[in-house]
């Protein structure tokens, strides 16, 4: 991992004087893309922006430490904070060239170089590292993120619906569609009228599915199209652009979910548009189960904001031709209790 991407979401606190014999000011420093950014810790007005590769200690290995920009006689930023202290070390560590390399660059080769380096560590580094972490993830923290993104939800304001009959009715859903592992909650207010897939096979049905859907097939055909979609790519890969670089990593080598990091995500994802996964990767889900794709299909109000580029394929290329299944998958009384899961 790089240094600068280690800690590009870092910041913390410090005492700042734009003259040696100024009288020193609190103010949060912060990494940006190259630079050291100093603002009021009142105003969060910017009050300078300092090179990285030119940032100067002026008294190594004393406490609190003190910096200036390199050629200037008069900022200087006091530190006492170890984790800033220490990203500063590692930045200057990691952007120092061998000396021989000094020698001969002079000091604009070397500002050159450093930013050439910085310019590779900011392009290249943080997908390589989300890819990583997505690849050797496992199911437990997938499934934490999953249950995280959804109570980030309900502290948005959602609220989650559960009866006693009514959660044995959702279960018997689950088990005869999605069969595989997953959890799945019916919340109140989510923003929009879907079923949405989150890592770990966490599912969020929005309540107002309940109402709007003719039967229990009709709402198994939008679990399953949500399924597709959770399948159509690896989730956890958003989830990761969303808290940015520093939080992966800490994912990564702690295996700490970053609560924090994680909210107003799940929110977003349920407002933007949906991809529309092939048809004939949901058809062939439906006939697995044994399932019209009909129900889902023709229900009278969709089940789906962006279904609607898919719906055709399902009713030209139904597995079960319109035929309703041998057994329907919930009973009238189950259905019932499922519909009225949000009855507090």
């Amino acid at each position: 991992m790089t240094a600068l991407d280690k800690y590009r979401k870092l910041e913390g606190t410090g005492l700042w004087s734009a003259r040696v014999e100024d009288q020193r000011r609190e103010v949060v420093v912060s990494f940006g893309d190259a630079t050291l950014v100093i603002s009021d810790s009142r105003s969060m007005l910017v009050l300078s922006h300092w090179s990285l590769p030119a940032v100067r200690r002026r008294n190594p290995r004393e406490r609190p430490a003190l910096y200036s920009p390199d050629g200037d006689g008069g900022e200087v930023l006091e530190l006492d904070d170890d984790w800033l202290i220490d990203a500063l070390n590692a930045v200057q560590t990691a952007l120092a060239p061998p000396k021989r390399w000094r020698d001969r660059l002079g000091r604009k080769g070397y500002g050159g170089l450093a930013l050439l380096v910085l310019l590779a560590i900011v392009l290249v580094f943080p997908p390589a590292l989300k890819r990583h972490t997505a690849s050797v993830l496992p199911w437990t923290s997938r499934y934490e993120i999953g249950t995280r993104l959804v109570d980030d939800l309900q502290a948005g304001g959602a609220q989650a619906c559960s009866t006693a009959q009514g959660h044995a009715a959702l279960d018997a859903l689950h088990r005869q569609v999605l069969g595989q592992p997953a959890d799945i909650r019916v919340l109140q207010g989510t923003g929009r009228a879907r079923v949405t897939g989150f890592p770990g096979g966490v599912y969020v049905i929005d309540a107002r599915l309940l109402d709007i859907a003719e039967n229990a097939e009709a709402l198994a055909g939008a679990l399953l199209l949500a399924e597709a979609r959770l399948h159509g790519g690896d989730p956890v890969r958003p989830v990761l652009d969303h808290i940015g670089t520093v939080q992966t990593l800490r994912l990564l080598t702690t295996g700490a979910v970053p609560t924090e990091a994680l909210g107003g995500y799940a929110a977003s994802h349920i407002r933007a548009n949906a991809d529309t996964p092939e048809g004939a990767l949901v058809l062939a889900r439906f006939a697995t189960l044994g399932l019209s794709a009909r129900p889902f299909a023709d229900n009278p109000e969709p089940l789906d904001p962006d279904a609607g580029p898919l719906l055709n394929d399902l009713r030209s290329g139904d597995p079960m031709a319109g035929e309703a299944p041998m057994r329907a998958l919930l009973s009238d009384g189950q259905w019932v209790s499922l519909q009225n899961i949000c009855a507090f």
